[in-house]
């Protein structure tokens, strides 16, 4: 037993290193993805807009209301990033912002939404952001979107 208990925090230890590398390696590719796929649809990421961001954290899983796919970035030029992502690129490709926001006004938050390829599905991009940088969480959900 005692040797046991001895070998016990180096295995943590060991996991934990293992699961730093995984994360690690994630989010060194996430600095080059160029979109965001989940099943037919392909969003074009931020950094095939921006040019590549240092990516502190990268999580997917299935939340309450679908499948999601959230990227924390870092970037010395938050407002121009999201400017030219959301205001730009997104919503010249037809998303539709779903809340008002300001990108001038830091901290803050943006949501905008489209259509899925999928019936019956649709794309939510919720975007949190402060001086340093933003986290970028898409979402695919059952729902329509209907213009005001």
């Amino acid at each position: 037993m005692k040797s046991a208990t001895k070998t016990f925090p180096s295995t943590i230890i060991a996991m934990a290193l293992a699961c730093g590398l995984l994360i690690l390696t994630g989010c060194g590719k996430a600095e080059k993805l160029q979109a965001y796929e989940f099943d037919n649809d392909s969003i074009p990421s931020v950094n095939s807009v921006v040019g590549e961001r240092k990516v502190n954290g990268v999580s997917s899983g299935t939340g309450s209301d679908g499948a999601y796919q959230e990227y924390t970035y870092e970037s010395e030029s938050v407002t121009q990033d999201l400017y030219d992502y959301l205001l730009v690129e997104l919503y010249e490709s037809g998303w539709t912002p779903t809340i008002d926001f300001d990108l001038n006004q830091i901290p803050g938050t943006a949501q905008m939404a489209t259509e899925s390829i999928d019936s019956g599905q649709i794309l939510l991009m919720d975007v949190s952001y402060e001086q340093s940088g933003y986290t970028i969480k898409v979402t695919k959900m059952e729902g329509t979107i209907t213009p005001n």
